[in-house]
């Protein structure tokens, strides 16, 4: 208890429902992050999360004084950055079980040759650590720990595994485990172990660059046609409505007649605002570049949220072509239409 009383940041992470607290928890471990006490650290990234909401919340509240919004906002707030940062977490964790994935052929052909080399499983195993494998060493000498500890030398290779979202290193670890148990001829299972993992490393290798045009083509087409494209109709649109704005206060139309002249008497043109169709083609143009480049993750390694890293520089590239454009245009209108009155 007195732990509990000098440490606030860990009794404000019991706030979070239990499981929302344990999935940060798992994806921090995913991410190999360094701490002590996670609770510790759940607690001060709520302290954060406490601060933004309650910026945004007042920042909300200057401009609209609804108590309702407000309290919405500071909700959407403090989950929306929740789940962003178990998203960051989820990123670090995928990038961190791919560098795993590039070295452990190397570890396993250097488990095998221990063996071949006379040393037991569990000595082999300690003798395969290596600074070299970088994230791959932390498992290492997390699941050394173990055995040294006393565990026992299968279950430390799967707890070991538990440690990371890569089904490779969790399969393999899982078939290591089950030939310890067998007393089948390890090194001979290590062996093809690591050639399998070449060979498909290979073949992703292949399906990445079968793909790479398919999704060209989609950056091409979402994130610089479409924002062009919105720019260009946003900007004519704006022209459209002023033409409308002055046409149906100044023009007259004449009657023939009463029904027909009260017909087109009647008839108006729909006034749209121009800082609508704005906001819309913004609107657009974000969802438009987000989808391409989750769509875009997809391709590439068969998972959305490999694009999310992506998605950021996708829409700032989008939104910039849009602005560009539309800057563009009304300066190519405004150089003609000063060219026509110098000629006149």
């Amino acid at each position: 208890m007195a732990r509990e009383s000098a440490n606030p940041a860990a009794k404000l992470s019991r706030i979070l429902p239990k499981q929302l607290r344990m999935v940060l928890e798992q994806s921090m471990v995913y991410a190999q992050v360094q701490a002590d006490d996670f609770s510790s650290l759940i607690g001060s990234l709520m302290v954060f999360m406490f601060i933004v909401s309650a910026v945004a919340a007042l920042f909300i509240f200057k401009f609209t004084s609804s108590p309702l919004l407000t309290l919405i906002t500071a909700f959407i707030s403090f989950f929306g950055l929740f789940f962003f940062i178990k998203i960051l977490y989820d990123m670090i964790a995928d990038k961190i079980s791919s560098q795993i994935e590039k070295v452990l052929p190397d570890m396993l052909m250097l488990m095998a040759a221990n063996l071949r080399a006379g040393m037991i499983p569990e000595n082999s195993f300690l003798a395969s650590i290596k600074p070299e494998f970088g994230k791959l060493n932390i498992l290492l000498s997390h699941a050394a720990i173990e055995v040294q500890g006393g565990e026992n030398f299968s279950d430390a290779l799967i707890e070991m595994a538990s440690r990371t979202t890569s089904r490779f290193f969790r399969d393999t670890m899982r078939i290591i485990g089950e030939g310890l148990r067998s007393g089948a001829e390890l090194h001979l299972i290590l062996e093809n172990l690591a050639t399998n993992i070449l060979q498909n490393e290979s073949i992703r290798n292949d399906m990445r660059a079968q793909v790479r045009s398919y999704s060209l083509f989609i950056f091409l087409a979402s994130t610089i046609a479409a924002p062009l494209l919105y720019g260009v109709a946003s900007f004519l649109i704006g022209i459209l409505d002023s033409i409308g704005s002055i046409s149906s206060s100044s023009t007259q139309v004449p009657s023939y007649g009463a029904g027909l002249g009260g017909t087109f008497s009647s008839f108006s043109l729909p006034q749209i605002s121009t800082n609508l169709i704005l906001i819309v083609s913004v609107l657009n143009v974000v969802i438009t570049t987000t989808s391409s480049a989750l769509l875009g993750g997809i391709l590439n390694s068969g998972r959305a949220k490999d694009g999310l890293k992506s998605v950021p520089i996708y829409i700032l590239i989008g939104i910039g072509i849009f602005f560009a454009v539309r800057f563009g245009v009304s300066s190519f209108f405004s150089s003609s239409s000063a060219g026509s009155i110098g000629g006149i």
